[in-house]
């Protein structure tokens, strides 16, 4: 009788949980509290959780109707244990031992919503205490020395981070397997916690195994030019010499630097275990070679200008040319520049009659790479170029050289991109205003030198979700400019030389602000300056000033639309910025953005941008600063984003108004773009 009333209690308590579950699943979860969590945001909570608020009214209306946006959340209480222990467990892996949870369910009938609320007593929080590593018997001092110094982040006092842990864990493996100990492994740790100081002491223990040396290099070609790729090239290029320290790093270096080449399809650098001997271990290197002559139709598109631009093109290549692993590449192409604005009339009028939506580009370039420079991996670059352009009423002929030299750049580094460079350029220009009252043509030649440097931290090149990019590019020319320039009845001519030293910086932050990975904030921010040493500012080249709108800019202005407002005199004559055909000598850019993917190739992007540009960091004024807003559709592809970008001017510092007392529709630009904007 009595197992009968029990087991009459315990179905009626699983048929009344069970309706209340079904009953709470058309409850909208529309809030998720979080009280008493003082070392921890609501992001944080929320991403450990399996209960989800239900998304802001916009992403639900555009889910209605497309597959974009997301879609309503629900209650659900059989969640709720299942909450708690994920909020207890990331307690715990951030140092609070004794942390206790409650909660609290608020239905509304009316609207049918739904309030969770978490009641969170964190209790306090451990610190690190002594943290030991066992198994590091067979490394000599000095090596176990600088496995702590490289390895060890954490330290007394620091609040207790499991995650932390784990990252040290990491380092030190990685310290182990790039110098000798190829059998290196993780086995276990033991955290002791102190109540009595509060402290959490770390035992970590691993197998650093044997230190082994490299024992030859095997090498395996196959491919349609593997008879033209001989064994002691690969070998050179791949640069791992035998009896030095097995370096999984290095392996890896060699494997980007033989791809680099272009020679082959693939490759795959691997210790051989099978036939490890001696604390010696071979190295085998299987390639794919393909072919070495290739003749390339393409179709062009590009944001250079900041603006999307396509045409065709055509390039042949030479690989292994003269062997050592030279590329030779001859290119030739003709580009629309900002395709989205031109009226195709042109096509068919003379130059005299055509508007300033004709806008194009020929580009010839004669391009030799070669990956090694005096038996070192320092990737240089020998260019021959050509371009002739029309851009609104500017046309310009460019021809000249460089020298790059791209040095390799250990992975550990903080600057992962140094690359000096030189170049002497001839450049040619010719503009008139639309009235004809203007006629100016120069010509230029202006020797430089520069070195491109960052550093690129970002966790994923096509969709970064966390990490920064830092670039920096300080640079020093000359120009020798012979021109001549007529206004209405007034002529000047000039041949002078001037020296100038420029710097162009940007810097682009990303967190990760979703619990999916797919809802990123990022930042922007791009200056440039340009400075005499020597000689008047009008002799800069215009190539060498700066520009700002575009699909890479501020999206609410069509390309190289901003430029100084401010009085520039050219050769001794005083005209108007807009009338000249440079930029400015001092740009500030920035952009705010918020990226979000529905599916793993379509996203959304709500953006603002600002700046402009001057002649001059003196003359910045606040009023000045123009102001883009706007949203983007994105379609993530294996090679690179696409965007569709609509950005309005929400502050015109040509009339100081706001897009409040202007027609929307006449302020708004679309640029479609390759990549993204940042």
């Amino acid at each position: 009788m009595i197992l009968h009333r029990t087991a009459l209690i315990l179905f009626s308590l699983f048929f009344t949980l069970n309706l209340f579950a079904q009953r709470s699943s058309t409850f909208e979860l529309v809030e998720i509290r979080f009280e008493g969590n003082n070392s921890f945001s609501k992001a944080d909570l929320l991403a450990q959780i399996e209960s989800k608020e239900t998304p802001f009214w916009l992403w639900k209306f555009l889910k209605s109707f497309t597959p974009l946006g997301s879609e309503k959340q629900f209650f659900d209480s059989l969640k709720i244990p299942l909450d708690k222990q994920a909020i207890l467990d990331f307690y715990l892996a951030n140092g609070f031992f004794n942390t206790k949870i409650s909660h609290e369910v608020i239905l509304d009938s009316t609207d049918e919503t739904a309030t969770l609320i978490y009641r969170i007593k964190e209790g306090v929080a451990s610190v690190f205490g002594e943290v030991k590593i066992y198994g590091l018997e067979k490394l000599p001092e000095e090596e176990k020395t600088q496995l702590v110094i490289n390895s060890i982040t954490v330290g007394p006092q620091q609040r207790y981070v499991q995650g932390e842990v784990q990252s040290n864990i990491n380092s030190m493996l990685k310290y182990l397997t790039n110098n000798g100990y190829l059998f290196a492994q993780y086995d276990s740790t033991v955290v002791l916690k102190d109540s009595v100081t509060n402290s959490a002491y770390v035992n970590i223990y691993l197998q650093s195994g044997d230190k082994y040396y490299i024992d030859g290099m095997r090498i395996f070609k196959t491919g349609v030019g593997a008879d033209e790729i001989t064994d002691e090239l690969i070998k050179e290029i791949v640069n791992i010499p035998p009896e030095e320290n097995y370096d999984q790093s290095r392996l890896e270096r060699s494997e980007i630097r033989l791809l680099r080449t272009g020679l082959f399809n693939s490759v795959a650098i691997n210790p051989v275990i099978r036939d490890t001997f001696n604390f010696h271990v071979p190295i085998e290197v299987v390639t794919q070679v393909g072919t070495l002559n290739e003749i390339s139709p393409e179709i062009k598109a590009d944001n250079e200008f900041s603006s999307f631009n396509t045409g065709l093109g055509v390039d042949f290549i030479r690989k292994n040319l003269f062997g050592d692993a030279r590329k030779l590449t001859l290119s030739t192409s003709f580009r629309l520049i900002d395709i989205l604005n031109f009226n195709f009339a042109n096509l068919f009028k003379s130059s005299e009659n055509r508007d300033s939506t004709y806008q194009g580009v020929l580009d010839t370039e004669l391009r030799l790479e070669q990956p090694y420079l005096f038996g070192r991996p320092i990737l240089t670059t020998t260019k021959a170029y050509y371009r002739a352009s029309t851009l609104l009423r500017e046309t310009e002929r460019i021809y000249g050289a460089s020298q790059a030299f791209d040095f390799e750049m250990p992975i550990y580094t903080f600057i992962t991109l140094l690359k000096p460079q030189f170049s002497i350029e001839v450049a040619e220009y010719e503009t008139r205003s639309a009235q004809s009252a203007l006629y100016f043509n120069a010509k230029s030649i202006t020797p430089a030198f520069g070195i491109e440097s960052g550093s690129y931290k970002t966790d994923n090149f096509l969709f970064p979700t966390e990490g920064y990019n830092l670039y920096f590019y300080p640079e020093i020319f000359q120009s020798e400019t012979d021109a001549k320039l007529e206004i209405e009845n007034a002529q000047a001519e000039v041949n002078q030389t001037g020296r100038f030293w420029k710097i162009q910086t940007s810097f682009s932050f990303f967190q990760n602000i979703s619990r999916d990975r797919k809802g990123i904030f990022g930042i922007k921010f791009k200056s440039g300056y340009i400075q005499s040493f020597s000689g008047s500012y009008d002799l800069i080249p215009p190539n060498k000033t700066f520009f700002a709108g575009g699909s890479n800019s501020l999206r609410g202005w069509r390309s190289r639309e901003l430029l100084p407002k401010d009085t520039v005199e050219y050769f001794g004559l005083r005209t108007r910025g807009d009338n000249t055909p440079r930029g400015g000598t001092f740009l500030v850019e920035g952009s705010i953005e918020f990226r979000r993917k529905f599916a793993e190739s379509l996203g959304l992007a709500l953006f603002a941008d600002y700046g402009n540009v001057w002649n001059g960091y003196e003359k910045i004024v606040l009023n000045q600063f123009a102001v883009a807003a706007g949203m983007g559709i994105r379609y993530y592809s294996s090679i690179a984003p696409f965007r569709l970008d609509f950005g309005f001017k929400f502050y015109n510092p040509d009339d100081q108004k706001t897009i409040f007392q202007k027609n929307f529709l006449k302020n708004l630009e679309m640029h479609f773009g390759i990549g993204e904007a940042f």
